[in-house]
């Protein structure tokens, strides 16, 4: 209910601007499909447990949604044409640095899996908890709302989505036999 507080009212001081308001747009889509998809079992979690230098144990969980669709190949008559493809729609990623919990979101559009959006929180320097979103268009940042972020900052969440969105495919297409 909060997060919804938070993008109700980021909405209200942003103006409406046709790229934020299509990727808002699929955002709510991406959540409903998120909700009829859990019926459907197409989301993977990972857990992963290691530990941080100096900081101690971290546990890091990945959900991964994503879409079943069925393709056909072009093949000889003899051999089965069916194949199976995942387009990953949308990540989200909890975790722990020391007693500082972190959580993001990554959208990705349904259909050319181009990354729309990023959601993070994180902590400014005084230790106080802040949410900062991301808006991408064309493959590159479009909009930041939430404290500014620097160059890197902005090549950092790209690079972030990228390897997640990697390591889906991976696992995805090495399932345990």
């Amino acid at each position: 209910m909060s997060c919804m507080i938070v993008a109700l009212s980021a909405a209200a001081v942003q103006p409406d601007d046709p790229i934020i308001t299509s990727i808002r747009d699929a955002y709510s889509n991406a959540k409903e499909a998120i909700k009829s998809g859990k019926r459907q079992g197409n989301e993977m979690v990972t857990t992963l447990n290691y530990t941080v230098r100096g900081k101690g144990k971290t546990t890091e969980t990945l959900h991964f949604f994503y879409k079943t669709v069925q393709g056909t190949y072009w093949m000889p008559e003899d051999g089965d044409p069916h194949f199976y493809y995942y387009p990953l729609y949308f990540i989200t990623r909890s975790y722990n640095i020391g007693d500082k919990k972190y959580y993001e979101e990554y959208l990705f559009d349904s259909e050319s899996e181009r990354l729309l959006f990023v959601f993070t929180q994180d902590y400014d320097e005084n230790g106080k908890r802040f949410d900062r979103r991301f808006y991408f268009h064309d493959g590159s940042v479009y909009d930041v709302l939430g404290p500014s972020a620097t160059p890197f900052m902005k090549d950092n969440v790209k690079y972030q989505a990228d390897e997640l969105k990697h390591a889906f495919d991976w696992i995805i297409r090495n399932p345990k036999e």
